[in-house]
């Protein structure tokens, strides 16, 4: 399996960008991501084609702690799904198209954040879940 992450814009911000790097290199041994930078919502709508399982991230759903997201994420790997596209907006968050082209929705908190912590917080989920998955010791609940 591959993870997509589509994002509107770049990093501005180097201490976002190291840890977004540490984390997803860590991934990489087990679940290879790559971030993809969009320009507009219309670049991403034209990368959503044909994918496999496209998820808007949304703070207005509900949202699940990390055991649940890494079930989540390991019933995808087991229905054989071959990518997962993740969806990250703007300041003003997904456009509609985009939220129309969504297979699921899914939450990383009930706060608003703005796109570069979204990123990291999805970095750092996505590296806990291979984690939990491998039995490695990172995640300590």
């Amino acid at each position: 399996m591959k993870v997509e992450i589509l994002m509107i814009g770049k990093i501005g911000e180097k201490p976002y960008q190291k840890l977004i790097n540490q984390y997803l290199e860590r991934c990489s041994r087990r679940l290879p991501v790559e971030i993809v930078h969009c320009r507009s919502e219309d670049e991403m709508l034209r990368r959503l084609t044909g994918r496999d399982c496209v998820i808007a991230l949304d703070e207005h759903v509900r949202c699940s702690d990390s055991d649940g997201f890494c079930k989540w994420l390991e019933g995808k790997i087991n229905a054989g799904i071959n990518r997962i596209v993740f969806c990250l907006g703007a300041a003003a968050g997904l456009d509609k198209r985009v939220k129309d082209a969504a297979h699921e929705f899914m939450s990383l908190s009930p706060l608003t954040l703005n796109h570069q912590l979204a990123l990291l917080v999805l970095s750092e989920q996505l590296y806990r879940a291979v984690s939990i998955m491998s039995g490695d010791p990172y995640h300590k609940a």
